[in-house]
């Protein structure tokens, strides 16, 4: 190639690059439009203020670290940043100061921040004289807003938890008027002066948006002096709800501190809080505990209070798996206060479900209280879209919401439950902002109740303009995040409207698709072509179908489309914005859907086929139950004990009567022994083979005999053979009890009595009837006639 050649090659490509950027965006650029970000937990700017006073005890002095060590910890979002001031009063003496840092401002970004927070909040202790241990609220509340003042972390709410045993009392500060100690006046004018400053350092507080929330312990508190804390500061919650504000709260048990600071701290932030399970170890000895983080949850704490730092603790998550500090699946750790009273483990994206705690105590430790609590949080934002997104005056807009999580959209009712939606409508044609109330019944504007997916309906202003929507959702344990969307409201319809529906029961598995239908009324004169598009979908959209471009024409028309989940989708609720728009003018949006579905595995080969095999494996067991009882039944009817044979001359019995074995067997085996003899015997036959051996079988109410010849004959009980060569003839009885309705004798046809083509050797037939059964139970003997004296009748033998 020569260079000129190369020289035009180049600037073609440059040419035809730039004419791909200035094209309109790709294919998936249009049908899945960037999801908004996704939801965070509320950071926080904490400062916990503690009362390190002479008239502590020593137990509340160890409840006030283990208080502050346990709420240092649980902070969820990992840009919170707290900072602990111990405080008791400056009076006058070399090295006095009211207030000490105990732990400095600390961002919560990972566990070495928490561990420090864990280690350091031990500088808490009881102040002695020369330390200055009077209560001066003024110089704690007072460095708590000099804290908050510099570096606070973006959007946090400012907080301060004023742990506290007792009333403001600095009869011997100096820095509240000048005087001596001792002087009763002087005393009173110091605190008096110290009350006048605390009322301005509360207002500072309400003007700069803190809120304080007072924890009181201890005979000298008053809930009237804690109140004044509460109320003097910011109102202004993490929600709108009444519990969210800061409120002033008595322990009378100093073993009650750090339950309490949890639920001022889970009020304060808007915070959940599971119950706590408690136990006790000693001596070697290992528990568990149990606590659960609800299916909303997307940030969680576990705060395990151990008593003593030598117990080792470990969390296990529902699935059995042990973790710490790092990255498993989606969720992510940060554990810390190995080493101390109070250990915790952070955790992002936890799994729901159950969690254990597994508590191992060392040799020679006396009985401890130990115990375990999840603070959780659930970050979510309102997913809103309005039905048609243009309306005309007056005309009802249908608005649907649902809750999305940074995992996914929330469908499950149970995790729902105790949550309140509305929409908020303001802008526009409106006078006055309106609250719409959407809920999830199954009742009109809802389609279906319970799937996630509430509703509810605007009447569009008179007046045009844009409308702009908020969804509120508020609830214990929430943090939602308000993203708004607007409706454009005109004098008259638009041109082209349309609604988009969708099938389903609201769950879809992956591979799989949902249907859906858009209806379109196009009032101008000319077909419209359109698009079907995403909003707000995070990561790898599923696929539409149609997924370009198609032509509506003038008046009422419907289209079909699906809305295909890959297989490697992820699972859970999800949700997500289907647009119709002008395909030139993807701003122009004729109708709008939301789509909430439950993501769910396609069924395994088992799932699948489980029904059938079952259904298979009874029919073959019982298949295999008949043939066994068929079978059962044959052995039952084949076997030969019970059966007896004797030898009888002249219709009376001669010699021992032979029974079959006892055993199972289907055929009783006899010789007659020494049978040329007045006296033969029957014996069972010599294992030599010896013998001429006669093989009888049970058939119906008799036997078969079969000589030793080969022959078969029949026999009833009681009906004698033809004479063996000694005269004798043999007769059958049996003394078994038989299972079952009895079989109806029969008496021997011609055919089973006639004589072989060739007489046997050893026994001659016999022309013979069929005996009565022998004596039963309740017979009467008397009536009945010996089975060995039956006699048959008289016949030509060629024996004889």
């Amino acid at each position: 190639m020569t260079s000129a050649l190369r020289c035009r090659a180049t600037r073609a490509l440059i040419v035809a690059g730039a004419l791909v950027l200035a094209l309109p965006a790709p294919l998936n650029a249009l049908t899945a439009r960037a999801a908004p970000p996704a939801p965070e937990t509320l950071p926080l700017d904490m400062v916990v203020a503690v009362d390190e006073s002479g008239s502590l005890s020593a137990g509340a002095v160890s409840r006030e670290i283990e208080a502050t060590s346990t709420i240092a910890q649980s902070v969820l979002n990992p840009q919170s940043r707290v900072t602990v001031i111990g405080f008791g009063s400056n009076n006058g003496r070399p090295g006095q100061n009211a207030v000490s840092q105990v732990c400095r401002p600390t961002v919560t970004g990972d566990g070495v921040s928490l561990q420090y927070l864990s280690e350091c909040v031990k500088g808490l202790h009881r102040r002695t004289d020369e330390e200055g241990n009077d209560t001066d609220h003024v110089a704690a509340l007072t460095q708590a807003l000099a804290t908050l003042r510099e570096g606070s972390p973006a959007g946090a709410l400012k907080v301060v938890f004023l742990l506290t045993d007792g009333r403001l009392d600095v009869p011997r500060s100096p820095a509240y008027g000048s005087g001596s100690d001792t002087d009763p006046q002087v005393r009173q004018r110091r605190n008096n002066g110290a009350a006048q400053q605390l009322g301005q350092v509360i207002g500072q507080t309400q003007r700069e948006g803190v809120q304080v929330w007072p924890l009181g312990f201890g005979s000298g508190v008053t809930q009237e002096n804690l109140d004044r804390f509460a109320a003097g500061g910011s109102r202004a919650g993490c929600d709108d709800r009444a519990e969210s504000r800061p409120r002033a709260r008595i322990v009378r048990d100093d073993r009650d501190v750090t339950r309490s600071l949890f639920e001022a701290y889970a009020a304060a932030t808007c915070t959940g809080l599971t119950p706590t399970d408690s136990t006790t170890v000693e001596d070697g000895q290992t528990r568990e505990l149990k606590v659960d983080i609800p299916l909303i949850a997307t940030d969680g704490t576990i705060t395990v209070s151990k008593s003593d730092p030598r117990v080792l603790a470990e969390f296990v998550d529902p699935e059995g798996r042990t973790v710490t500090t790092g990255t498993l699946g989606d969720s992510t750790f940060a554990h810390s206060g190995a080493n101390t009273a109070t250990e915790a483990l952070r955790i992002v994206n936890p799994l729901n479900g159950t969690w254990t705690v597994r508590l191992k105590a060392p040799q020679r430790l006396s009985r401890r209280l130990v115990s375990a609590t999840a603070l959780w949080q659930g970050a979510v934002q309102a997913a809103i879209v309005p039905e048609p997104p243009s309306a005309r005056a007056g005309q009802e807009v249908r608005i649907r919401l649902s809750l999305v999580t940074r995992r996914g959209a929330i469908t499950d009712e149970e995790a729902l439950r105790g949550l309140t939606f509305s929409v908020t409508a303001t802008g526009g044609g409106l006078a006055r902002p309106q609250t719409v109330q959407v809920r999830d019944d199954g009742r009109a504007p809802d389609d279906k109740e319970h799937d996630g997916r509430y509703a509810g309906v605007l009447t569009a202003p008179q007046a045009p303009g844009d409308v702009t929507l908020t969804g509120v959702v508020s609830g214990t344990g929430i943090r939602a995040e308000r993203v708004p969307t607007t409706v454009t409201v005109g004098a008259a319809a638009a041109t082209v409207q349309g609604q988009i529906e969708f099938g389903g029961d609201g769950t879809v598995r992956q591979g799989e698709a949902v249907r859906g239908l858009v209806r379109v009324r196009n009032d101008s004169a000319a077909p419209k072509r359109v698009r079907l598009s995403f909003q707000g979908v995070a990561g790898v959209p599923p696929a539409l179908e149609p997924a370009g471009p198609f032509t509506v024409p003038p008046g009422d028309s419907a289209t079909d489309f699906t809305v295909r989940f890959g297989k490697d989708a992820a699972l859970g609720g999800t949700s997500m914005e289907v647009r119709l728009a002008d395909d030139g003018d993807q701003g122009a949006v004729y109708a709008a859907g939301l789509l909430t579905v439950s993501v769910e595995r396609p069924p395994t080969w088992w799932e699948t086929y489980r029904r059938y095999i079952a259904a298979a494996a009874i029919v073959l067991l019982l298949l295999a139950l008949t043939l066994l009882l068929v079978r059962a039944a044959r052995r039952r009817r084949a076997n030969v004990r019970g059966l007896s044979v004797a030898l009888t001359l002249d219709g009376e019995r001669t010699g021992a009567e032979l029974k079959a074995p006892s055993s199972w067997s289907p055929r009783f085996r006899f010789a007659v022994r020494d049978g040329d003899s007045y006296a033969p015997r029957l014996v069972p036959p010599r294992p030599d083979g010896s013998d001429q051996v006669f093989t009888a079988y049970r058939a119906g109410a008799g036997v078969t005999v079969e000589t030793p010849d080969g022959d078969r004959q029949a026999l009833g009980f009681g009906v004698e053979s033809g004479p063996l060569p000694s005269g004798h003839r043999l007769v059958f009885r049996d003394t078994a009890r038989r299972r079952g309705p009895a079989r109806p004798r029969r008496t021997p046809t011609a055919a089973s009595t006639a004589a072989p083509t060739s007489m046997p050797t050893s026994m001659p037939t016999a022309t013979h009837t069929v005996a009565a059964p022998p004596p039963g139970p309740g017979d009467d003997p008397v009536e009945r006639e010996d089975p060995w004296q039956r006699t048959a009748p008289d016949y030509d033998s060629p024996w004889l």
